[in-house]
């Protein structure tokens, strides 16, 4: 019992100040005491290596987007025949429909930019206008008939000589 009244007689004579700081270095002693106490612990386990360790869900999906991204840089997407003609001919908007029919063409009354982004107003009166194709012009050249058999005739040799 001595020893207990010999501590409150020490903190009896201890100011407020010194209390608090008293407590804080105890405090501290304590936290330093419990961080070796870690500390040793740690270094008692011993070290497993990433494969022994077992593959938690995260682990399973980091390693589906590192081989994702490692595809993702060589390109292996190899196209059938039909898919590269399907990609060829498939139409995105309206105006290249138009562009691939070539028969028609819608009537805007006019026509504004907002930003990045073309408005335009279409006549519902007059929708739609039939283009009118222009036809080029194909020179034929036609050989006469002796021209032809004289051409034969060469062939028939050049043949004969040959074979």
């Amino acid at each position: 019992m001595k020893l207990f009244k010999d501590i409150w007689s020490f903190l009896q004579t201890l100011t407020f100040v010194d209390l608090i700081f008293f407590f804080a270095i105890v405090i501290l002693m304590v936290l330093v005491v419990t961080l070796i106490y870690f500390i040793k612990i740690n270094k008692e386990e011993p070290k497993k290596n990433d494969e022994e360790l077992e593959e938690t869900s995260e682990m399973k999906i980091i390693k589906e987007i590192s081989k994702g991204i490692e595809e993702e840089q060589s390109p292996t997407i190899n196209f059938t025949d039909y898919e590269k003609d399907q990609e060829n001919k498939a139409i995105i908007s309206y105006d290249e429909l138009l562009k691939k029919t070539n028969n028609y063409k819608l009537n805007y009354e006019k026509e504004e930019m907002l930003d990045d982004l073309s408005v335009k107003k279409v006549n519902l009166d007059n929708l739609v206008s039939v283009k009118e194709e222009k036809i080029p012009k194909i020179e034929v050249r036609v050989i006469s008939y002796q021209e032809e058999e004289a051409f034969l005739k060469a062939l028939k040799q050049l043949q004969k000589n040959l074979g």
